[in-house]
Parts: C-alpha cells; structure tokens; sequence
C-alpha cells in the first residue's frame, strides 16, 4: 500500500464534457456531479450504465481522499439484479478508469462488502490487488449499521 497522498487525484472539480463516456460494451450517462457531498464530503459524479439505450446500473467516482474512502472506496457501482453476471460493472469500472485518471488519480480505492464474490471478482479483473482483507468498518458508517462490518480493500493502478 502506498502513503495515503498517492490516492488523491489533482483536479477535484467535474471536468467538462464528460456527459456521455462511450464504450465497447456499456457506455455511462452523468445523471449529475456532486460538489457537496454530506457522506464523506468529497465531490463525485454519478453515472447511469447503459446497454444501448437501456439503463442498467450506476456507478460514481469519488475526487480526492479523506479516512471514510477506505471503507467507500474512490468507485462504487451496481448492476440492477435483472443484468448481473454479464461482466457490465467491469465494463463500466473500465471506462470510469479513464476519467480517473483525466483527474490525475495514480490509483484507485475500490471496496467490496467481504461477502460480495462477485464485486470482488469484477474489481480483480480491473487489475484491482487486495491491500487490506476484512477491513473493520468504523461502527459509526452507514455500512456496519447495515450489519456489513468488514470490508476487502483493493487498490487500481492506472496508466
């Protein structure tokens, strides 16, 4: 693992025409960009995944690095139930890669609940490598709240 300055990116503020990021498989659709955010107070953009012209999933990327992102993670993605197991979330982390690193990110945080084999299979395939197992959550997050106490912690290279 890497001293904590390595997980933040240089630019915190939306870069501009990133409305529509087109892929090979998904392609991402900004619903909207976050300045201020009252979880973990960094600004983010959220993205709709979509097949074609069908809405799939969603998707976000965090700017910048405070002590909450190692439990949220610089990413955070879900595929509605009726598409999962077709490796969309991995298409979809591919492309919020690239705008990651339009931010001037080195690396990413990506997080999986320990019981979520099929986040942490897709993160691994985006060259995610496990920097801490079963990471204890802070008893004051929404997630240990939600009875998911303990995290994996995976860091992307990018570039």
């Amino acid at each position: 693992m890497h001293n904590t300055q390595y997980y933040d990116c240089i630019i915190h503020t939306e870069i501009k025409n990133k409305e529509h990021i087109k892929g090979p498989v998904v392609d991402l659709r900004l619903i909207h960009f976050y300045t201020d955010n009252s979880v973990d107070e960094l600004p983010y953009y959220w993205y709709e995944i979509c097949l074609g012209n069908l809405s799939i999933g969603k998707i976000s990327l965090r700017l910048g690095y405070n002590d909450i992102t190692m439990v949220n993670g610089h990413v955070g993605y879900e595929i509605d139930e009726a598409y999962r197991g077709h490796n969309y979330g991995y298409y979809a982390l591919e492309l919020i890669k690239s705008l990651a690193m339009d931010h001037g990110f080195r690396y990413l945080i990506a997080t999986a609940t320990i019981d979520n084999f099929q986040s942490q299979k897709i993160i691994m395939r985006a060259g995610g490598k496990l920097i801490y197992s079963e990471y204890e959550v802070p008893k004051s997050h929404i997630l240990y709240v939600l009875g998911k106490p303990k995290m994996n912690i995976y860091e992307i290279t990018l570039g």
